[in-house]
């Protein structure tokens, strides 16, 4: 490789590493592309691929870092495989550039989004890295989300890079003029959209933020002392009559439903400050043939009621809480990683309180727009994500996921409420406004009231239709462009 092309990658992911949350500096991700696709212009796709596959070993690494912290052996593996789609977009920039470097150039941002769709999809899905999440500081920059969900912020960004470099390469001010066009339309039109700040609120929501450290948390010699801590705090946050109160993901670490004595602890706290109370806990259930089947899953006590409402978690970490594909390749399930046996829900459960119906999303299962969409079709109120984000320490990792929450409260018009073990918990209101939010590593209680939802969003509506017409282009220009290089070939 020639220095002059690693130099230019190097740039390209420090300016993209540096455009993610808890970085300020977003707009950094308008200029980040541009050094890659310098340096991608002219090359083989056999060495597009392997630029690209160094880019995203780069990119991956400085973004995605904090996996390690949980598990060494996951973060390299999940680094590792998923800078192989820097490496797919290398070759297909370089195939593309067979029809030309016009077609390659056209096709980039096309591109770009289609690998951010197929990054989302199936079991090994993590589209943590999109350029949409660069951006969510800039609320006016977000509100296209009602209409194309966040991949058209993402599409937005890419093209922003793309008229970039051309004025880069021809000096022409048509660009600066279209770059003052794609920055201004956007700003002004979504500032035209929020809304006030005094929408009435609907749901006083509490949330409880143990604080609990993992090595005690998952220690069963502490287990009463994680109970007890939520009981008092729970008891705390009743005082500000909250309608519902939401503890984290596996607030509770052993199997709830069949531990009598917590059970009842929780049930009669509930019916004791006549409040709901959503509790995150694992289950295990016996299938047919006797073997035991686990879940990731949270339950909501009612007052005065014997019968416990659960959601079991649908879209599963992989490596983390199964192994992708082993219901298909059994063999898979001889490999231990040391990862969790769940398996996934299968319905998009809503609770029920008082005057609302809400949607509980467990952990990254917010980082998935088409599964958030779907509770908001059922007809959702609002959303509730528990998370255990304390696996992370003081990383980036809790930041990004709490932001990444913020473009699904947009997308469908719908507040959010976010509560994690370690931090960070808060309230986003329809449009991705911060209505109050805790520090990291602190134990305490929020309160937070949260406006009423906001008519079904296009994007509710019609869901992933921008990046599928994405993809239908993409593969438009590769035909063209597989057709004008046979064309140049014959010549």
């Amino acid at each position: 490789m020639e220095r002059r092309n690693l130099l230019l990658i190097s740039l390209s992911a420090l300016l993209f590493a540096s455009s993610f949350p808890p970085s300020p500096l977003g707009p950094l991700a308008f200029i980040s592309l541009i050094p890659l696709w310098e340096a991608l212009i002219g090359l083989s796709p056999s060495s597009s691929f392997r630029l690209g596959y160094l880019w995203g070993l780069l990119t991956n690494s400085l973004c995605l870092y904090w996996i390690c912290w949980a598990t060494v052996g996951g973060g390299v593996g999940a680094i590792l495989v998923l800078s192989f789609y820097g490496g797919l977009y290398g070759l297909l920039f370089g195939l593309f550039q067979k029809g030309g470097r016009k077609t390659a150039l056209f096709a980039a941002p096309f591109l770009w989004l289609s690998l951010e769709y197929l990054r989302s999809q199936g079991q090994l899905a993590f589209p943590w890295l999109d350029l949409s999440y660069t951006q969510g500081y800039s609320l006016p920059f977000i509100q296209i989300a009602t209409i194309t969900g966040s991949a058209g912020i993402s599409f937005w960004v890419a093209s922003l890079n793309l008229i970039g470099l051309l004025f880069l390469h021809q000096r022409r001010y048509l660009y600066l003029f279209l770059l003052a066009i794609f920055l201004l339309v956007p700003y002004l039109w979504g500032h035209h959209l929020i809304g006030p700040n005094d929408e009435g609120g609907r749901v006083r929501v509490g949330l409880v933020q143990g604080n609990i450290d993992q090595k005690v948390k998952w220690d069963a010699r502490f287990l009463d002392y994680s109970v007890d801590t939520y009981l008092r705090m729970t008891k705390e946050v009743a005082s500000q009559s909250p309608d519902l109160v939401v503890w984290p993901e596996t607030a509770i670490p052993c199997y709830l439903m069949h531990r009598q004595e917590y059970r009842e602890k929780v049930a009669a706290l509930s019916t004791q400050l006549g409040v709901p109370l959503l509790v995150g806990a694992p289950e295990y259930i016996f299938n047919k043939s006797g073997e035991p089947k686990y879940y990731n899953a949270v339950y909501l006590f009612r007052p005065q009621l014997g019968e416990v409402e659960h959601y079991y978690k649908i879209h599963l970490v992989p490596f983390s809480e199964k192994i992708p594909f082993e219901e298909r390749l059994p063999i898979l399930r001889k490999i231990n990683l040391g990862e969790a046996d769940f398996s996934p829900g299968k319905k998009f459960t809503l609770f029920d309180i008082d005057h609302a119906r809400f949607a509980p999303l467990i952990c990254f299962e917010a980082i998935f727009p088409n599964l958030v969409r779907e509770f908001a079709n059922e007809g959702a109120d609002f959303l509730v994500n528990v998370t255990n984000d304390g696996w992370f320490g003081r990383t980036s990792g809790p930041f990004q996921h709490a932001e990444i929450a913020r473009l699904r409260a947009v997308e469908n018009r719908i507040s959010m409420v976010r509560c994690a073990n370690t931090g960070i918990s808060l309230f986003y209101d329809p449009y991705g406004r911060v209505v109050a939010k805790t520090r990291l590593f602190t134990r305490v209680n929020l309160v937070g009231e949260l406006p009423p939802r906001g008519k079904r969003t296009l994007y509710t509506r019609w869901g992933d239709w921008f990046p599928r017409l994405c993809l239908a282009i993409t593969i438009l220009i590769g035909i063209l462009a597989f057709f004008r290089g046979l064309k140049r070939r014959r010549r």
